[in-house]
């Protein structure tokens, strides 16, 4: 009896050890790939650099980033995305090091430490070969998934020996690898660091702006090549922050798109433009840029009704200005959204032509209003003859397919003659107008009309004054 009573208090003592380890494994590991999870990861990490030595040599941690996988848990589901993901942990597991350990960040993202690096380049040869391994295709049914994969490098300075130090400075050297193409490799360096702050207060600068709306709008006129004629402006959105003063809509638009903001500030510019150009002529019409992120947010064509109906602004007067880069991503989705913008009467114009790697594909795929031929066509027309034919037959395409072409960057005459020459529609740049605040609007949409009436009857001329009653109306 003693004895089956102590038989089985050994059994429960096993079970007990075997469940509290099964415990410690499931806290410590990433369920769906079964590598180390981040805290456990960062744990360990500082464990074995508390005990290193790396006054002569360094310690690396590796952060892979995935592009891809929100696309491939859109179109084919999150289980897919999960066994692509899955696969790739696999993979990695394998071909690391034995002294080396592997997690998994995040839901796109995973990271290698390594314990002991002679040579930097020791970890850019790891990162690549990484990369290589991971790129491969990933089999499901009967396709080939393929990703892209980016790695930032950080090494352990004197003094700086903390996982968590190595994993921010890696991220941010796999943002930098990243962020022009979605792959790549990178090496931190402190600039990634000051670059990273300056980000950090121009996100909180755009929220503050956004809550007390310091935003304005500048407006640059676009003109008909042909006839001189004002045709319209396109709206350009400016931040004054209180405290940073001026920042570059270069700098504040990609952060405002990387924390969602974009689409609150998209929809303010959508209104205040509709609002503003209320008081133009009847037939001048406003451009207004449209980023990626309004369209993936699902808000889109809410915020073009509502800016449409809030200023009974004709819908026709409205172009709304995309790059190709808003296609790749997700173009029927993207698509669907531009037809119901194009029923509602809105101009679709496809912006900086040329640039992209294939912009030819979506011209017979959607019917857009106009091109807009990117400035650097024009740029390069005083540095070689070459450009001249490509100019031409981008326009020469355009016409043929019925589209209107604008070409931006106007700076000189010569400019000016080579795009009258090619027929180029309409021409926008500092030679024909600079952005413009709104209360300078009145006098130049006054100054263009006046020139075009200068070989008009009288009784037109008349109307000028009838013009500029209705612009200067508040």
């Amino acid at each position: 009896m003693e004895q089956t009573e102590a038989s089985e208090l050994d059994h429960l003592r096993k079970l007990n050890a075997q469940l509290e380890k099964d415990i410690a494994h499931v806290i410590r590991h990433d369920q769906l790939t079964g590598l180390m999870n981040r805290t456990s990861f960062v744990t360990e990490v500082d464990q074995i650099m508390s005990k290193a030595d790396y006054s002569t040599t360094n310690a690396a941690i590796i952060e892979i980033g995935i592009s891809g996988i929100p696309r491939i848990a859109g179109s084919l589901g999150r289980h897919v995305a999960d066994y692509v993901i899955s696969a790739l942990a696999a993979r990695l597991n394998a071909i690391k090091d034995q002294n080396s350990l592997c997690c998994r960040l995040d839901y796109w993202s995973f990271a290698i430490f390594i314990p002991l690096i002679h040579d930097p380049l020791e970890a850019l040869t790891t990162a690549k070969s990484v990369i290589e391994a991971l790129s491969v295709p990933v089999d499901w049914v009967d396709r080939p998934l393929k990703m892209e994969l980016g790695a930032g490098v950080a090494l352990t300075v004197e003094g700086q020996h903390q996982a968590i130090e190595l994993l921010e400075k890696a991220g941010l050297a796999l943002k930098s690898a990243t962020e022009k193409n979605g792959a790549g490799y990178a090496f931190f360096n402190p600039a990634l660091a000051q670059i990273a702050m300056r980000r950090a207060n121009v996100l909180q600068a755009l929220q503050e702006s956004a809550d007390q709306h310091q935003f304005s709008l500048d407006y640059q006129p676009f003109y008909c090549t042909k006839t001189s004629e004002l045709k319209g402006f396109e709206a350009l959105m400016r931040m004054n922050h209180a405290v940073m003063g001026t920042i570059s809509p270069a700098e504040f638009i990609p952060v405002a798109e990387e924390s969602s903001l974009i689409t609150k500030l998209g929809a303010w510019a959508l209104a205040e433009a509709c609002r503003e150009a209320t008081n133009w002529p009847s037939h001048l019409t406003v451009a207004v840029n449209i980023s990626p992120e309004q369209f993936y947010s699902g808000n889109l064509i809410t915020d073009v009704y509502n800016a449409l109906e809030l200023s009974s602004f004709p819908a026709y007067r409205l172009e709304l200005e995309i790059t190709e880069g808003t296609m790749l991503k997700d173009s029927e989705m993207v698509m669907s959204q531009l037809s119901s913008l194009r029923d509602m009467g809105c101009a679709i114009v496809l912006d900086d032509f040329g640039t992209g790697y294939s912009s030819l594909s979506y011209l017979w795929k959607f019917p857009f209003s106009k091109l807009k031929i990117d400035r650097s066509f024009v740029k390069a027309l005083e540095d070689t003859h070459l450009v001249r034919g490509m100019l031409r037959s981008i326009i020469d395409l355009a016409r043929n397919l019925g589209l209107k072409t604008t070409a931006e960057g106007i700076e000189t005459p010569d400019h000016v003659a080579v795009l009258k020459e090619f027929k180029c529609d309409y021409i926008q740049g500092y030679l024909t107008g600079r952005p413009a605040a709104q209360t300078d609007l009145a006098a130049i949409i006054l100054k263009n009309y006046s020139s075009q009436l200068r070989d008009q009857p009288e009784a037109a001329r008349n109307s000028v004054a009838a013009m500029h009653t209705t612009l200067q109306a508040p």
